[in-house]
């Protein structure tokens, strides 16, 4: 991998990956980062290129709940997948 490939090209269904989530507060102008780590479930591709992650599909260990959010929220793949 190159220093300038984003790693969220590298993710694969059944990833561990960490995933970053910025707020935004309405009452003051600060950014707060926060982090949680999901698996993999599905990796969607983009309209031009079928095989460049544009969206994953992702559940959250803590809570189960399932989402989707934009690949490039992916900060890093903790534990790569079995297979």
């Amino acid at each position: 991998m190159s220093p300038a490939t984003p790693e969220f090209l590298l993710v694969r269904p059944g990833d561990y990956v960490v995933i970053e989530n910025e707020e935004n507060y309405e009452d003051t102008k600060e950014k707060t980062k926060n982090y949680w780590v999901g698996q993999v479930i599905d990796c969607i591709g983009g309209a031009r290129n079928p095989n460049s992650w544009t969206l994953f599909q992702v559940a959250n260990i803590d809570n189960g709940e399932i989402t989707i959010i934009n690949a490039d929220i992916v900060e890093k793949i903790l534990k790569p997948s079995e297979s």
